[in-house]
């Protein structure tokens, strides 16, 4: 498919490319609903006699409940933490590949630009991934979560600046493709482009709203 302005000048004149890992490389919980987690965790927060004030027992998104445990519930952040991180190594098992999203990558790295992977879940789990894919080789970073330290996670730039770093680039050079508000928050903060992933069809509103430079709604578009 022949890429179209805007995100064909983007995507080709960063120096390095970040990729979010759920979303733009896989659907990580396809296989282990994500939902489920979250109450496994909510139920764990009850075993402490957590008082859910402001209110989180009815959350869905695992994520969530760990930035929450972050802010209301510091004393349980290590027990969520290491849950969570089990969980997203089990998840990753059967997690399903985003089409085109190995293509994208493997094409970026024979253009001899590095890849980072930039990512709230945990990099053991993205990096498991990638090594049960065969495209571990090609990644030359895995920015995961911070351990036990959910502030740092997106839209805190720390995992950005920090794969920056790592690949001897200046934040200002790369771009970051990726399927959420927080994504784009992050790039902002820290001067790097932004390229939405709308793998939803009401997500190419959210994204474009919150500033991305361009939104695509298939990997294939950036082949």
């Amino acid at each position: 498919m022949p890429m179209t302005e805007p995100h064909s000048a983007i995507f080709h004149h960063a120096k390095a490319v970040f990729f979010d890992f759920d979303g733009p490389i896989c659907s990580v919980f396809a296989g282990y609903a994500a939902d489920g987690i979250a109450s496994d965790l909510i139920a764990l927060l009850r075993q402490h006699g957590t008082v859910f004030r402001p209110a989180v027992d009815d959350e869905t998104d695992p994520m969530e409940v760990l930035r929450w445990t972050g802010i209301h519930k510091q004393d349980c952040l290590l027990d969520v933490e290491n849950y969570l991180v089990k969980a997203e190594i089990k998840a990753v098992e059967s997690a399903e590949p985003t089409p085109f999203a190995i293509q994208v990558m493997r094409r970026t790295a024979e253009e001899g630009r590095p890849i980072a992977v930039v990512s709230n879940n945990s990099a053991s789990a993205v990096s498991k991934y990638l090594v049960r894919h065969g495209i571990d080789d090609i990644v030359s970073f895995v920015s995961g979560r911070t351990h036990a330290d959910p502030s740092l996670m997106k839209p805190n730039p720390f995992s950005l600046t920090l794969a920056a770093n790592r690949l001897g680039v200046s934040t200002t050079e790369v771009v970051l493709i990726g399927d959420t508000v927080t994504d784009v928050e992050a790039s902002q903060a820290v001067g790097a482009k932004s390229i939405g992933y709308a793998n939803k069809p009401e997500k190419r509103d959210i994204l474009l709203q919150a500033g991305a430079d361009a939104v695509i709604d298939s990997m294939a578009a950036l082949l």
